[in-house]
């Protein structure tokens, strides 16, 4: 028993290496036949019509040497593979060895496999593995791309390329530059690994990873990824992209930067519509608005940006929890607007504006901007002003709408109040000591302030007017009605915006 099981192994041993023995190159076809002895070995001449098959693939050619002591052939002129009825292979001259099942083509050699027509000047054929070596420059043709590369692998049984050096893929639509590429023919999908750049009439796009599908026209791009359009750049840990609809989505750390506004966008996930050109952050969302001396930054739960591109404006939208921090402007809201066509600021639903040392509120305010600073400020509804003295003192200015002017160093230095006004200040003497409290009911009243304190009040329409000694008012009666204060709310700094 134990001899007849070394026999069986020994037998299955000498028939796996009998099975791993290269099959010979067989002549199927030639016109004629020489032998050649010049080279000290017998080589057969095939000239005319010469077929050759191996292992299912088949050659043919004009003329070959084929030694009669080794599996090898060299094919000439008008040379053509065939492998599994799909692969073929044409070129000037072929070296093939059928020990190693190994091909090399030199001389105009073209490839296609039904998908694409790989082109170049010389290139290697495994046929154990089906994979293809070119390191001599080629161009690939399928229905919709042409790619060029320094070196290409291309693996027939995946129909997939691997690209290295100076690789360039050209489509109608746009043109991808980059160093290392993968693209599967069957899919029309590209694979980048290195830093590359996507240019076309719309945009520019870069990455250092990511795949493109050109078929659907749909792509993905991570590792310092950004989309830059005429009016704007999109930039996130990743971006995806649907050239067809026009539409980008960048994920983490997101900035969109308008080149023309001088406007930044940062937050968590962005999205930029081409078509309609209108860009949206969220997720701890923040504008910054960059002046020549000096920034704007504004925190929103949603920040909207439009681009009207026939009247040449642009519009910014913000909502809900609205902050935002300037160093001689801070303000909160519910939402707010901003268009470029009026540079009019308008906050909604409970607004504050807080300026120098007065606080601003009301149903509605609006803030005008002139050379890129405050020129005015309009409140409408329940306006209110107040700027503090001490602890318990404060100035207030109140009425139904109120307009507040402000100098080329966004000082308030005007105020105009039209219907229902109500002011209180309060007066010091030469050695800044309170002297008492000037109490005044108009329906207009025209306030002038200078330092950022009250100068003197013109009591327009109607005036009722009385001044009290300091301790005649008790601490109610020196307050307006609807009277707050709101300096815990006030931003301090840029990242105060983020408090709720």
């Amino acid at each position: 028993m134990n001899k007849f099981r070394l026999l069986l192994i020994f037998m299955c041993l000498l028939m796996q290496v009998y099975a791993q023995q290269p099959s010979k190159i067989h002549l199927v076809h030639s016109n004629s036949l020489e032998y050649d002895e010049t080279n000290g070995g017998k080589v057969r001449k095939l000239i005319g019509d010469v077929q050759f098959e191996h292992e299912g693939s088949y050659m043919y050619c004009d003329s070959a040497y084929f030694p009669l002591d080794s599996n090898f052939i060299q094919c000439f002129s008008k040379v053509h593979i065939i492998k599994n009825d799909t692969v073929h292979i044409y070129g000037d001259k072929l070296n093939y060895d059928g020990d190693k099942k190994f091909a090399e083509m030199f001389k105009h050699v073209k490839m296609n496999d039904n998908t694409m027509t790989l082109t170049t000047e010389h290139m290697t054929y495994d046929m154990v593995k089906d994979v293809a070596n070119y390191n001599e420059n080629a161009r690939i043709v399928d229905k919709e791309n042409v790619l060029t590369s320094l070196i290409g692998y291309y693996y027939s049984d995946e129909r997939l390329f691997a690209f290295h050096k100076n690789v360039v893929l050209t489509n109608p639509k746009y043109i991808i530059h980059t160093d290392t590429m993968k693209y599967s023919t069957d899919s029309k999908t590209a694979f980048f690994f290195g830093p590359t750049k996507i240019t076309s009439k719309e945009n520019l796009i870069y990455a250092e990873n990511g795949w493109y599908d050109t078929d659907k026209d749909v792509s993905s791009f991570k590792e310092n990824s950004y989309i830059i359009t005429k009016e704007q750049r999109l930039k996130g840990d990743s971006l995806y992209y649907d050239r067809m609809k026009g539409i980008g989505k960048a994920f983490k750390n997101v900035e969109i930067f308008d080149t023309v506004q001088k406007v930044i966008i940062n937050g968590e996930y962005g999205e930029y519509h081409e078509q309609n050109d209108w860009s949206l952050v969220v997720d701890s969302a923040m504008m910054t608005q960059i002046f020549d001396k000096d920034s704007l930054y504004m925190h929103a739960d949603t920040l909207l940006s439009i681009f009207d591109s026939i009247n040449n404006i642009r519009t910014m939208f913000a909502f809900h929890h609205v902050r935002y921090f300037k160093s001689d402007l801070q303000g909160k809201c519910d939402s707010l607007v901003y268009s470029s066509k009026d540079s009019v600021t308008r906050m909604y639903k409970s607004p504050v504006v807080w300026s120098d040392e007065n606080q601003m509120t009301g149903d509605t305010i609006t803030i005008t901007m002139r050379n890129k600073r405050v020129d005015s400020m309009n409140i409408y509804h329940n306006s209110f002003i107040i700027s503090q003295e001490d602890t318990v003192r404060f100035n207030q200015i109140k009425g139904k709408n109120v307009t507040g002017y402000f100098d080329d160093s966004s000082h308030l230095y005007k105020v105009k109040v039209l219907g229902n006004g109500q002011t209180i200040y309060y007066a010091k003497d030469k050695e800044d000591k309170y002297v008492g409290v000037n109490r005044a009911d108009c329906s207009d009243i025209m306030i002038f302030i200078k330092n950022n304190k009250v100068d003197r009040i013109s009591l327009l329409n109607l005036p009722d007017a009385t001044f009290y000694p300091m301790k005649e008012l008790g601490i109610k009666e020196l307050l307006l009605k609807d009277f707050k204060w709101l300096i815990s709310k006030r931003p301090k700094e840029k990242l105060e915006i983020f408090k709720e």
